[in-house]
């Protein structure tokens, strides 16, 4: 009886070291786990239907699906959600659990510090992650990317369970809110993705930065189109205005890039003689497009050691001047002589003379200057005397037909008695009628032109606008509306027209985001719209 007694504990306590063994094996048999996703509302009642405003509790866990246990010294995973429709409030997480939040995602992540390992009470509940419902749409919660360690630091990789679908209102997102917020995010990812700074000294790679003033003007724009966003009152209206904005925004962010050459640190694939580093040479070389000057001798082709400037010194013709300097490719107002702070690979640079204008009142650094230059060398702008511009002057309406009639070469025109104040004979009588046959100017009410009137800057866009269709330019505006604070002072009949000349960068708002279009515009304005134009596809 005794000998049976004896065997019978002998089982019961090898009964009872089984477990223990397997649980401390690193391999033991049948050891897998998977992700579990437990989704409620504040009462805890398992739900998957929520309205607009209501807290969501989202709570995740691991479980073993097969007999083996083992201590966990580590694991890693993520949570991922439609940020469009929730949004994360907070993350309730156990003790040594740690937890990042992304955009769209949750973090989750533990590493024993004890080297003893956790038992698995610890899987129970990795944490719960609390959402507030922001907007109508319908998604899946979904798990990502777990690996869990145990003692040897093997990793396993857990497949992840069916994804758990949730119901906003009335499940249906609004499309226009929706490219908001995507617009939001892309916006938010450009400016993280690209260089802030000023006059940088260190940059080797990407060759190109943006100024801290463009970057806070973005952010001042993303945040004021993050308030529409987050108005759950705002009207259609208001978002679109707020997707224009946002849109013009990046673009004038982009456009402010500054592309300056590479900071070369070491040559790419480490040449060395004797172990001394090689210096690396890139030719420079320069020619003339147009004629009207030369390159100076000595400086048509040059060898630059990398990282070192080039000097490329210009001899224009007897009464021309530099016009323009492409560097690879990039456009650079002309000097006679011109250095290319650091060469960091061959480089090409074309150089365009033009005739000098004979006025007296601009200067070379007037921001206006090359446009006057343009408008006047291409005959459709004369001074107001020899030797004056006066780039302050306002254009009149006759003056800008006639300015227009010049860019299609003069055709020849029959006169009509259009407008009772547009007479025969007179110095813009050929291009007012022209411009009237033509479907570029209507005139006003009772058959009047008024040739003497200031023109205003709708008016130009306008009448640009109808003679680019002439052209044959292309008409389509890259936006449907306009962000300025006076968009709504637009004449009915001139809003297509300014916002296809907004769009195509011929005519620009003013620094405090208005467009002023009944605003008389100078003739240096003009001047500067005309070459924009110009330049069209």
């Amino acid at each position: 009886m005794i000998k049976y007694l004896k065997i019978i504990l002998c089982i019961m306590l090898l009964g009872a070291a089984l477990p223990s063994y397997a649980y401390g094996a690193n391999d033991a048999a049948d050891l897998s786990y998977r992700v579990d996703i437990t989704v409620t509302d504040s009462s805890g009642s398992l739900k998957s239907s929520f309205e607009v405003g209501e807290k969501i509790f989202v709570k995740l866990s691991l479980s073993y699906t097969g007999a083996g246990r083992a201590p966990v010294y580590g694991f890693q995973g993520k949570l991922q959600f439609d940020s469009y429709v929730l949004e994360n409030t907070g993350v309730n997480v156990e003790k040594d659990i740690s937890m990042k939040y992304s955009d769209g995602a949750i973090n989750y992540v533990y590493l024993d510090m004890t080297a003893k390992g956790r038992e698995d009470s610890i899987l129970k509940n990795i944490g719960t992650a609390v959402f507030q419902a922001k907007n109508s749409g319908t998604f899946s919660i979904s798990s990502s990317s777990f690996i869990l360690t145990n003692k040897d630091a093997t990793h396993r990789y857990i497949e992840p369970v069916e994804d758990v679908q949730i119901i906003v209102g009335d499940g249906v997102k609004d499309p226009s809110k929706s490219l908001l917020y995507e617009d939001i995010v892309a916006a938010k990812a450009l400016l993280a993705s690209v260089t802030i700074a000023d006059n940088p000294k260190n940059i080797y790679y990407p060759d190109h930065w943006y100024p801290t003033k463009s970057a806070q003007k973005l952010r001042e724009v993303i945040v004021g189109a993050e308030s529409v966003f987050n108005n759950k009152d705002a009207l259609a209206s208001e978002i679109t205005e707020a997707i224009e904005k946002l849109s013009m925004g990046v673009s004038d962010f982009e456009n402010s890039k500054i592309v300056g050459p590479k900071r070369w640190a070491a040559p790419a694939d480490n040449t060395t003689v004797n172990n001394t580093a090689v210096d690396l040479y890139y030719s420079v070389k320069a020619s003339v497009k147009g004629g009207n000057g030369k390159i100076a001798e000595g400086f048509e082709a040059q060898t630059i050691r990398a990282t070192t400037s080039a000097t490329i010194r210009m001899i224009p013709d007897e009464g021309f001047e530099t016009e323009y300097i492409f560097v690879n490719g990039d456009k650079f107002i002309g000097h006679d002589i011109y250095t290319i702070p650091e060469v960091s690979r061959d480089t090409i640079v074309v150089v365009t003379f033009a005739k000098k204008t004979p006025f007296t009142d601009i200067a070379h650094d007037d921001w206006f200057y090359p446009s006057v230059r343009y408008v006047y060398n291409k005959g459709l702008f004369t001074g107001t005397s020899e030797t004056e511009f006066s780039p302050s002057g306002k254009m009149s309406r006759a003056m800008l037909a006639t300015v227009i009639y010049r860019m299609e070469n003069k055709p020849n025109v029959t006169f009509a008695n259009v407008f009772s104040d547009v007479q025969s004979g007179r110095w813009y009588s050929d291009p007012v009628i022209w411009a009237n046959q033509s479907n570029i100017v209507n005139g006003y009410d009772k058959g009047k032109f008024a040739p003497n009137d200031a023109i205003t800057r709708e008016q130009i866009a306008v009448m640009l606008h109808r003679y680019a269709k002439v052209k044959g330019v292309d008409l389509q505006a890259k936006t449907s509306s306009l962000s300025f604070k006076d968009a709504n002072q637009i004449s009915g009949y001139a809003k297509e027209s300014i916002t296809w000349a907004v769009s195509k960068g011929i005519m620009k708002g003013n620094t405090d985001l208005t467009i002023n279009p009944s605003g008389l515009a100078t003739r240096a304005e003009v001047a500067t719209m005309l070459e924009r134009f110009s330049e069209l596809d």
